[in-house]
């Protein structure tokens, strides 16, 4: 196919630092330059008339992340969205059909929940690969491709009334840094000697798990073996205000707070220093990006289940699953064991490159829209 693909990608608040912006992002900035012409249309947060929530807005970091790619990155105006009838959330005062043609493109990308929305939902000519991040449903003849980020996440979707041959599935696109020694024991003071748990997480309220903090509250008060002979700490960055007024409430003396920053780099040389990622998330993970990177990482993941269980999937053969309180507990001192750390190492590590790695999930959308566009060229 000697004429570039254009693809177009179009997220409301598509510059923020959450999960489903970063992975929109990655994809359009890593398409091959000499095979895609990528435009990327974006809006700053705005408000849903009618409640106090605001879509997070455009992270410095990441927009200098996009300028510094070779995507034509474009700003869409929106005054707020409208919400008296619910779905699907129409752009007021917005300049988007001044901006966007969608006869200019071989395919529309999206990154949403799957709830028909706007302004994917007004357009008809456009050739769109959906990009769903939940399981709702909204079956349209011009959505070509319906792309999942886990077997759980598609099962749902297709319980929902979802098509199976219109479905693939693609993990999260996760760059990674090369490995190097991580500086985070020196950066804080902390020896070697010292049993790392902790986890990364976007600084939101309606995430917070009380569960991490609470089980190494076990931990800090009886030790990891049960004697105090192993020194433990409990290391957290970002995540939501609610874990400090946990940790207060419990009385942890050994954990640190570290604000949230989203450089990898900075992201990377935490959870390598890390002896055990110790996750958690309210609602559970469709897929989860910083279990990835913990894989990656050869970090033994100890999770719980949440309403999403795509997680289950990710850390299964290398991880655990606390179904209670106590077995999460359990796992964090089976975890400290050093020959137990190293086979679950070895399983994380192995996981990553067979299934998650950047480059295969990489190739199967360059394959995908690819394909597409050669059919519809064809005709």
């Amino acid at each position: 196919m000697s004429e570039k693909i254009k693809v177009a990608f179009v997220k409301f608040g598509g510059l923020s630092s959450g999960g489903i912006e970063k992975h929109i992002q990655t994809i359009a900035t890593s398409l091959p330059p000499d095979l895609f012409e990528v435009d990327f249309f974006y809006t700053k947060g705005a408000p849903l008339i009618g409640t106090d929530w605001v879509h997070p807005t455009t992270d410095p970091v990441r927009k200098e992340f996009m300028e510094n790619s070779h995507v034509n990155l474009i700003y869409v105006e929106v005054e707020a969205r409208e919400n008296r009838f619910g779905p699907p959330y129409e752009w007021i005062n917005t300049n988007f059909w001044d901006l966007f043609d969608e006869e200019k493109y071989d395919i529309v990308q999206t990154a949403r929940t799957g709830y028909r929305e706007y302004p994917f939902c007004e357009m008809e000519d456009a050739i769109i690969v959906d990009g769903l991040h939940g399981d709702q449903i909204d079956i349209r003849s011009n959505i070509e491709k319906y792309v999942f980020l886990s077997e759980f996440q598609r099962d749902g979707w297709l319980r929902n009334g979802g098509i199976k041959e219109k479905s693939v599935i693609i993990p999260p696109l996760i760059k990674v840094p090369p490995k190097k020694p991580s500086t985070l024991r020196k950066d804080l003071g902390i020896g070697g000697d010292v049993l790392l748990y902790g986890m990364h997480q976007a600084d939101r309220d309606d995430i917070f798990s009380m569960i991490p903090l609470k089980a190494y509250k076990e931990i800090e008060e009886n030790g990891v073996d049960g004697r105090g002979d192993i020194r433990s700490m409990y290391v957290l960055l970002g995540g939501s205000k609610n874990y400090r007024t946990q940790a207060e409430e419990l009385g942890l003396e050994n954990v640190i707070f570290l604000d949230f920053n989203s450089d990898p780099e900075y992201i990377h040389n935490f959870i390598a220093g890390l002896d055990i990622y110790t996750h958690g998330r309210h609602d559970g993970e469709v897929c989860s990006s910083s279990i990835i990177e913990a894989l990656y990482h050869g970090k033994p993941v100890i999770t719980h289940p949440g309403t999403n269980m795509g997680h289950g999937e990710q850390i299964r053969g290398c991880g655990f699953m606390a179904p209670a309180m106590w077995e999460y507990c359990k796992a964090m001192r089976d975890y400290a064991n050093p020959d137990t750390r190293k086979l679950l190492s070895e399983r994380c590590i192995e996981k990553y490159k067979s299934e998650y790695s950047f480059e295969t999930a990489l190739q199967k959308y360059i394959d995908l829209y690819t394909q597409i566009t050669k059919e519809k060229r064809d005709e």
